[in-house]
């Protein structure tokens, strides 16, 4: 029976007429499954891993590579010091012994030219996995895969009872490992006393679990799979596509993107990168001397913390080169260049011209990396910046749409309502280019609770075009709309809505609610627009003064 099953597993995972590299430790199963390759035509070789832990372990290697060469088996072994290795990484022991046990064999696979490493794990060891992920909180009890990357492991759907009765029936010794029957360890207290005590009451527990961990692994290949398009592990996610999305789906996009990069997670950094992302500014969290998870500008990355990442001075010469939203007169400037900051930088704002540094502050950009942003500038005079956009005498209007201008006007007005003590949010209407309608709140000036200024923006805009329909119009706003505004726009058949800062008080596309995803008779496209960062200060500045009195 067992012949038979390891037959058909490695015709499943393994290349046909490949090479294997065993792990054996010299325990029950790795020599169950040693012996019971010799009665195959596989070729195969044998490693064995000493991790400088235990005393007993230089006896382990030589017990394997004794029975090794009575049955002519090519023999290879390693060993390092896991415990200065941890000390060194800052790991704990088990996960640098384990790491290093997969390196040390994926090393000895490449220089043997054998195609798979396999190992012995049973469907016991795989029981007790999936209930250490359990016990551990893991977002997937998935247990072991039986295939990743080089490694198989062909005896998953095997008892170890039934590899204990096959080394009995062949007389073949064993050793068993201290480590493993030391109930202070969670693995070896599962095997020896939780265990037990769930088998005696439910005797199919294993075929349960087998059964969980395969409707498991399912929906994590699934959701992983639909995640996977929204992962740039160079550039980082684009949150403003993600956000809108499931939380499970938010969660394995994110997890894959640390994943990759190394860091470490759980639900808990997860769950603030989540919320970080549906605020819509700025957000970042050290995971290490030199890296951080960086929000910034609504992408997401990993990158070096250090104060050394300054852009590389870059020529500008082509339109080709300029950034969406600058103006092609720009290239008619003395020495223009792509580059970082340097003392002196000024930039020219609707307002009047500022300092670069003032700027920085008051868009909210963290210090730390404020030298990384890209700029484009002729001498001290700064024409764009990266996340920010362009300067007001270099504005085109962005990507032919007007999306910078028409945003920096909502702006404006929503400086206008914090002037008069409104709550500071400013809209306009666009049709084909042109502004056709404009307004800020007058909710405390009229005390309707209904003068929100998407609303009145519509209001004037059905006037202009003397039709309550708004077909073909876009509606540009500096913060995310509530639901009446959402409903509103619906019913004003309005095409698009951009808006800048997210409302995590009543937003309805997403940070609160998410509206846009009922299935509504026409859909109302969604988008996220520049100045977030201008949008949401005006907003924390006002609650700041309600706050103190002062509004």
């Amino acid at each position: 029976m067992l012949a038979e099953l390891l037959g058909n597993e490695l015709k499943r995972l393994a290349t046909p007429g490949g090479k294997l590299l065993l792990a054996v430790s010299g325990g029950p199963d790795s020599m169950a499954l040693f012996r019971l390759l010799l009665d195959t035509n596989w070729t195969f070789a044998v490693a064995t891993i000493d991790h400088g832990l235990r005393e007993e372990a230089e006896a382990e290697v030589e017990f394997v590579r004794a029975a090794c060469a009575e049955a002519g088996v090519p023999f290879h072994s390693a060993r390092f010091n896991t415990a200065a290795i941890a000390r060194e990484r800052g790991w704990n022991v088990a996960e640098t012994a384990r790491t290093l046990r997969y390196q040390h064999l994926a090393s000895i696979a490449r220089s043997i030219e054998a195609q798979h490493i396999v190992t012995a794990h049973n469907r016991d060891d795989q029981t007790e996995t999936v209930l250490m992920q359990l016990l551990r909180g893991a977002a997937w009890l998935s247990g072991m895969p039986d295939r990743t990357g080089l490694l198989i492991r062909p005896l998953l759907k095997a008892s170890k009872q039934e590899l204990l009765e096959h080394l009995r029936l062949l007389g073949q010794a064993w050793l068993e490992d201290p480590f493993n029957v030391d109930t202070e360890q969670e693995r070896a207290w599962l095997r020896h006393e939780v265990l037990p005590l769930l088998r005696a009451r439910h005797a199919d527990l294993d075929e349960r679990v087998a059964t969980l961990r395969e409707l498991q692994s399912d929906q994590k290949s699934f959701i992983n799979r639909l995640a996977r398009p929204y992962v740039d592990l160079e550039g980082g996610i684009n949150t403003d596509r993600l956000r809108h999305k499931p939380l499970a789906l938010q969660r394995a996009a994110i997890a894959h993107q640390l994943r990759a990069h190394g860091v470490p997670f759980g639900r808990d950094r997860l769950q603030r990168i989540i919320s970080a992302t549906l605020g819509g500014g700025n957000w970042r969290e050290s995971v290490g001397e030199d890296r951080q998870i960086r929000l910034y500008q609504g992408r997401l990355e990993v990158v070096s913390s250090r104060a050394d990442s300054r852009i590389p001075v870059e020529r500008v010469t082509e339109v080709s080169q300029l950034p969406a939203g600058v103006s092609s007169e720009a290239l008619a400037l003395p020495d223009l260049q792509f580059r970082s900051r340097v003392p002196g930088d000024r930039m020219r704002l609707r307002a009047g011209t500022r300092k670069l540094a003032d700027v920085l502050i008051d868009a909210r950009v963290p210090r730390e990396q404020r030298d990384s942003l890209k700029l484009l500038a002729s001498g001290n005079q700064v024409i764009w910046v990266e996340g920010l956009g362009p300067a007001a005498d270099f504005d085109s209007g962005a990507g032919g749409d007007g999306t910078s201008r028409f945003m920096h006007l909502a702006l404006e007005l929503a400086q206008q309502a914090a002037a008069a003590g409104e709550l500071p949010v400013g809209a306009v209407v666009v049709r084909d280019g042109e502004v056709i309608a404009s307004a800020h709140n007058t909710t405390e000036a009229t005390a309707d609770p209904t003068a929100h200024a998407e609303v009145l923006a519509l209001r004037q805009a059905a006037a202009a075009l003397a039709d309550w329909r708004l077909s073909g119009c876009t509606l540009y706003v500096t913060l995310e709309p509530c639901a009446m505004c959402f409903g509103a726009m619906q019913q004003a058949h309005l095409d698009r809505v951009v808006y800048a800062a997210a409302n995590m008080r009543e937003g309805a596309t997403g940070s609160v609610a998410d509206l846009d995803l009922l299935p509504w008779k026409r859909k109302l496209l969604v988008e996220r627009g520049p100045y977030r960062q201008q949008a949401a200060a005006l907003l924390q500045e006002f609650f700041r003064q309600r706050r103190n009195g002062a509004a």
